[in-house]
Parts: C-alpha cells; sequence; structure tokens
C-alpha cells in the first residue's frame, strides 16, 4: 500500500525535474549561451532587459504612455521612467557615484526629471541608464563584488546585491509586459515577423509577467 501512495508522488517529481530541465535552454538561450561566470552572466542578463525595455518602450504609442491600469498605480511612462532611474541610482547604494546627468537627491528628483519628458527623452534616457550600468557591473573586480554593501535593509556582498536588482528590474519588465498585452501591444520579441522572435517568447512573456 505504501508503494502505491508513494508512486504517483515519484512520478509527479520527476515530471517537474523534467519540466525545469526543458525550460533550462530557454534562459541560456537569451543570455547568450556558452560558458559564463556570475558576473558575464549578470551582464549578459542586463544586455537582455535593456533590449526588450527599450524596444517595448518604443512599441508603445506615445498617447498610450499615461495609461494606467488603476488609479494610484503607475502609468507607462512612470514605469519606463522608474527603470531609466534605477539603472542610475542603484549603484549610489552601494556607495558608487550617480551619473553626472541624473538629478541630485535621489529618486524623487530624479523621477520628477524623467516624468517632465516626452517618450523619445525617456527612451533615450533609459539606454544611457543602462549603458552605465552594464559598464559598472562589467568592470567590477572580484574583491569589489566581495564587499559588503546595505540594500533595501539587507546586508549582502555587492554581487548579491546586483542579482537582488536584477530581480526588481525583471518584476517591472513583466509589469510592462502585462501593460502592452493589456494596450494590445505585441512584444517585439514574440512578433513570429521579426528576427528575435523564437520557440521561447511565449514562455519568456510567460515567466516575466509571473514576476
Amino acid at each position: 500500500m505504501i508503494f502505491r501512495f508513494m508512486q504517483p508522488v515519484r512520478s509527479t517529481a520527476l515530471a517537474v525535474v523534467g519540466m525545469a530541465c526543458l525550460a533550462v535552454p530557454a534562459t541560456a538561450q537569451y543570455l547568450g549561451g556558452g560558458t559564463k561566470d556570475a558576473a558575464e552572466a549578470q551582464v549578459a542578463d542586463l544586455e537582455n532587459m535593456r533590449d526588450k525595455f527599450v524596444s517595448l518602450a518604443e512599441a508603445f504609442p506615445e498617447e498610450t504612455w499615461a495609461w494606467q491600469p488603476m488609479e494610484g498605480v503607475r502609468s507607462v511612462h512612470d514605469v519606463m521612467s522608474l527603470i531609466a532611474a534605477e539603472g542610475t541610482l542603484f549603484p549610489t547604494m552601494w556607495g558608487f557615484d550617480k551619473a553626472a546627468w541624473t538629478a541630485d537627491g535621489g529618486f524623487g528628483p530624479e523621477l520628477a526629471r524623467l516624468g517632465a519628458m516626452g517618450k523619445d527623452e525617456v527612451i533615450a534616457n533609459m539606454e544611457r541608464s543602462f549603458e552605465h550600468l552594464i559598464a559598472l557591473v562589467g568592470g567590477l573586480t572580484p574583491e569589489q563584488r566581495a564587499q559588503e554593501v546595505s540594500f533595501f535593509g539587507l546586508t549582502v556582498d555587492l554581487g548579491t546585491a546586483v542579482t537582488l536588482m536584477a530581480n526588481d528590474m525583471h518584476e517591472h519588465l513583466g509589469q510592462s509586459i502585462a501593460y502592452a498585452r493589456t494596450n494590445r501591444i505585441v512584444p517585439p520579441w514574440s512578433r513570429p515577423d521579426t528576427e528575435e522572435a523564437d520557440d521561447d517568447a511565449t514562455d519568456d512573456d510567460a515567466s516575466e509577467e509571473g514576476a
């Protein structure tokens, strides 16, 4: 009797493991494949997010940038501005100098600066912000990555802080995908008529939206 009860559990566990194994190639694919250490994987992830955020921001018609799913929730403009701000200001929480073009005083003034801009200016700032962040993360030495920093109330090594930052940005990418789908906008990388579209496009959208 015990064996009969355990058998389905074992089969279910194997099925879950199998599904997880199938999901791995999709993740590896958008990181460019090959062999990467933690730092290289983080840079590849940020580069991928940059490309997706920029292409998705461009896909929203400017008249939809004020759209928000409900009152009190960030609009499309707000989310894109937040990502542009995070790329330059998160590193200041780890002890790095802010980018020269950002407003003094932290997130409030910087979001106000970006909030006064139109679509094209926000996208340009987003690209510049990602380039700043990618260069900083890619230039970290092993010693710097091992240093302890404070990040949202946690004391972690800098390498872990970069991962936590990326997790936050992925959440906002999922939020942006949901905003796009609600407005009947297909993310550019999921369109079958583009070179970016591939077999894992649907899975990628689903994983981001679930964030």
